[in-house]
């Protein structure tokens, strides 16, 4: 398990990123006391979506492209 300071993690914060997503574990240490440990999250198996369609609310007037086209009527 490699060691990081907390200023080392602001500094560098993208390239540790990419070695927590390759599998390391880093233990993040301040005045030299770990504090902390930094590993990547486990794949989920399911993922719970909400039903977008079903929850939709159906809205009533005109569409926004109606609205938008009589609007420039005038100008043509």
């Amino acid at each position: 398990m490699k060691t990081a300071t907390v200023g080392e993690i602001q500094k560098n914060f993208s390239r540790i990123l990419k070695e927590i997503k390759t599998g390391e574990e880093i233990a993040v240490t301040k005045r030299g006391i770990p504090v902390a440990k930094i590993t990547a999250l486990g794949p989920k198996k399911e993922i719970d979506w909400p039903d977008f369609f079903n929850e939709a609310i159906e809205l009533k007037g005109k569409p926004a492209s109606e609205i938008v086209i009589e609007g420039r009527e005038d100008r043509f």
